[in-house]
C-alpha cells in the first residue's frame, strides 16, 4: 500500500507531464485516475521480498536472491474493499502489455457492479476506458496484458 500511496503522490506531485500526457493520451480524464489512485513510479527500483511480505523464494521471482524489481511506468492498484489485491505497472509507451507486481493476485480485474451486464477485455487500458465511460451501467471483466518476466 506504501508503494501505491507514493506512486499516486508522485503523479500529482511536480515533474509529472509526461505520464499525464501519455494518461490523456489513453483517454483517461483526471478525475477517475484520481479516483482509481493510478500513479507513476518514476524510477525502477529494487525491492527486498521480505518488505513485501512474499511467501515465494527469490528464484520463483527473478533470479536475484532476495530482490525483485519495480520497472518505471503507471502504477495501477486493483483495490477491493480497501485492500490491495494487485498492482500493475505499465510502461510508458504505445505497447499493451503491463507488468504485475509479484504477491498479486492472478484473477481478472473486475470493476463494476456485477448486477450489470459484463463486458470481457483484454488489455488493461482497453479496460480501463470502458469502465470509465460507461461504469454506472456496466461489470467489466479486464485480463490486462503482461510482459514477459
Amino acid at each position: 500500500m506504501a508503494f501505491v500511496t507514493r506512486s499516486h503522490q508522485h503523479l500529482w506531485g511536480k515533474n509529472n507531464e509526461d505520464p499525464l500526457v501519455f494518461l490523456f493520451q489513453q483517454d483517461l480524464a483526471n478525475l477517475f485516475v484520481k479516483n482509481m489512485h493510478m500513479g507513476w513510479n518514476k524510477n525502477g527500483q529494487e525491492r527486498p521480498l521480505k518488505n513485501w511480505g512474499l511467501g515465494y523464494t527469490a528464484s520463483q521471482i527473478l533470479h536475484k536472491p532476495g530482490n525483485f524489481f519495480l520497472p518505471p511506468g503507471i502504477v495501477f492498484p486493483y483495490i477491493v474493499e480497501k485492500k490491495v489485491k494487485a498492482v500493475f505497472i505499465h510502461p510508458l509507451d504505445s505497447s499493451d502489455q503491463s507488468f504485475r507486481v509479484p504477491g498479486s493476485s492472478k484473477e481478472p480485474i473486475l470493476l463494476g457492479n456485477p448486477k450489470n451486464s459484463i463486458e470481457e477485455v483484454d488489455g488493461l487500458f482497453k479496460g480501463l476506458r470502458l469502465f470509465q465511460e460507461k461504469q454506472q451501467s456496466i461489470f467489466v471483466k479486464i485480463r490486462p496484458k503482461l510482459l514477459p518476466d
